[in-house]
């Protein structure tokens, strides 16, 4: 976008579509290490089953012709507090693989997007992959735009949930500077695990709601984001409590 509108005018461009190691995706002990090239359509056609709330993510991004050639990565170096795959990875509690001239290091995939158009990465590292925990338990994801498809999210929730610990992980995006983890509302659904109704959904939204950190823009007001946060919050963790 920024190079079609003259805002960028490197010297040189590297491809790194053929980089054959970016793009390989293996498994071992649960986790999913996607290579750095792997595009929405890989993960719909190739990791649906290990990773569903990845590609409930993936599924609502702009057309087809995008998502067969947009990475999970390439998202994330552009800094987009509201995309939809950071919100699936932050409730995956995914991890960032960087590697540059120092070493190899990890960064939690909530904490990589550190706000708008900014992101924890060196001059001279490189994203090579993401680690992703496969899902352990049904998964939900939930967004609000200006129109159904091709609209970045106004606000997106998304949830994973852990029969065998009996918690729950959230991550909202779009309703903040930062991908947000509302802890509390975590805690809460932990807590009443046996007796989920409405009064529990009703509590998780509002808490949701308290915990994100809207900034107004012509997409949406503040009293806007946090009114959705809080019904997408409700409609996501019935979703996948249903699923239980």
């Amino acid at each position: 976008m920024e190079l079609n509108r003259g805002a960028l005018a490197p010297r040189a461009l590297l491809d790194l579509s053929r980089v054959a190691g970016l793009a390989d995706a293996t498994q071992e002990g649960g986790v999913v290490r996607l290579g750095a090239g792997t595009t929405y359509t890989d993960v719909l056609e190739r990791h649906a089953e290990a990773l569903p709330g990845l590609a409930a993510a993936a599924r609502t991004v702009a057309s087809r012709q995008v998502r067969n050639r947009a990475t999970l990565v390439g998202a994330l170096v552009l800094g987009d507090p509201s995309g939809d795959a950071l919100a699936a990875l932050g409730a995956a509690e995914a991890i960032v693989e960087l590697a540059g001239p120092r070493g190899t290091r990890h960064v939690q995939a909530t904490a990589f997007v550190s706000g708008p158009g900014t992101c924890d990465l060196a001059h001279d590292e490189l994203v090579t992959a993401l680690l992703v925990p496969a899902a352990d338990g049904p998964t939900a994801y939930a967004k609000a735009g200006a129109r159904n498809a091709m609209a970045r999210a106004v606000c997106g929730v998304a949830i994973e949930l852990h029969p065998v610990a009996r918690t729950a992980t959230v991550c909202v995006v779009g309703a903040g500077p930062t991908a947000i983890r509302p802890g509390v509302a975590e805690v809460l659904v932990a807590d009443a695990w046996d007796e989920l109704d409405d009064r529990v959904l009703r509590r998780f939204g509002e808490l949701v709601a308290e915990a994100v950190d809207p900034v107004a823009d012509a997409r949406g007001s503040v009293v806007y984001r946090r009114h959705v946060a809080g019904v997408l919050a409700r409609r996501v963790l019935d979703r996948a409590w249903a699923a239980l």
